[in-house]
């Protein structure tokens, strides 16, 4: 495992990033409850052995907040994981929360299920440009200074808003925006499988890419995988989202250099992601240890930048 610093946080963070959203234990139909809470267990159990000790999740995540936490007070080990949540979500409606109140409500709300005193990384869940975004800053300001939050960050914004909202920061004596969450993967999305959701993907994020370049802003690429679409059988949700004839010429080059090199397709689309020349943490989402002991096999893969073009495009 290769670890990050994301400024903020006193510990080192894996690369590799533990998907929260499959820990909706009761969610799940096809297993009994104890079955399932075990077998969720047992899943973190092998991510922190092979060397996974960040673990990303959310207040919308089902009960994945409650389960992650169980387990870390079984293990006795809080001091030694970064978890990663997520408040002010929109809506069932689609209506914005992204305001004070909500973030503080949201907040403690995560802390209770993750029974901690402090989140590691808190990510607001979603963007609304038409929120006062300086006090929202300011309420995550007064949580970081109680020490209920080590960083803050942002999920699915555009590098526009996070630069707009770090020099608000800045120019106030706060503490900035440190990470932010976005899509990026080999495969780039046909459209946004949810409203607002943000990608590094395409031809049209160039000038994202150059900016997070740049800004040397930590990246927790989310869908790393593209959700599926480098599996067999393809989900019909990648296929929907995926299914363009670009990317499937990128899964055929993937399944090539897979072939030559005698790994899994699936270790060459992430090695794609973390070779990239940003600073990108994957997260990925797994229901099988086998599944999670493959995706944290791609960190012995180095793609130098002739391949990462090659996947990318078919040029030489």
């Amino acid at each position: 495992m290769e670890y990050g610093k994301v400024a903020g946080i006193d510990k080192p963070v894996s690369r590799i990033v533990f998907g929260g959203d499959r820990l909706r234990t009761r969610r799940v139909s096809q297993l009994p409850a104890r079955r399932r809470e075990r077998r969720a267990l047992e899943l973190l159990d092998r991510a922190i052995e092979l060397g996974c000790n960040a673990f990303d999740t959310a207040r919308v995540y089902g009960d994945s907040e409650r389960t992650l936490g169980a387990w870390i007070r079984r293990r006795r080990i809080r001091d030694e994981v970064v978890v990663i949540s997520k408040g002010c979500h929109p809506d069932g409606a689609g209506y914005s929360r992204l305001a004070a109140q909500h973030v503080s409500a949201d907040l403690h709300a995560s802390l209770k299920a993750l029974g901690t005193d402090y989140i590691d990384l808190y990510l607001l869940h979603y963007d609304d440009p038409a929120a006062r975004i300086e006090a929202v800053l300011e309420r995550l300001n007064r949580h970081v200074e109680a020490g209920e939050i080590a960083a803050i960050g942002a999920s699915n914004w555009s590098h526009q808003r996070i630069a707009a909202a770090n020099a608000a920061a800045l120019s106030r004596g706060w503490k900035p925006l440190r990470a932010s969450s976005v899509q990026f993967s080999l495969a780039d999305w046909t459209r946004p499988p949810w409203p607002g959701a943000v990608t590094l993907g395409g031809d049209s994020e160039h000038s994202a890419r150059q900016w997070y370049a740049e800004s040397d802003l930590p990246v927790f690429a989310w869908s790393s995988l593209a959700r599926g679409f480098f599996s067999q059988p393809m989900s019909e949700w990648a296929a929907t989202y995926f299914g363009t004839e670009t990317n499937n010429r990128r899964r055929e080059r993937a399944r090539d250099f897979a072939h030559d090199n005698h790994i899994t397709v699936a270790q060459v689309a992430l090695a794609y992601v973390l070779s990239h020349p940003l600073r990108v943490f994957a997260v990925v989402g797994c229901t099988t240890e086998q599944k999670l002991a493959d995706d944290i096999g791609a960190m012995s893969v180095k793609l130098d930048e002739q391949t990462l073009h090659w996947l990318s495009t078919g040029q030489r």
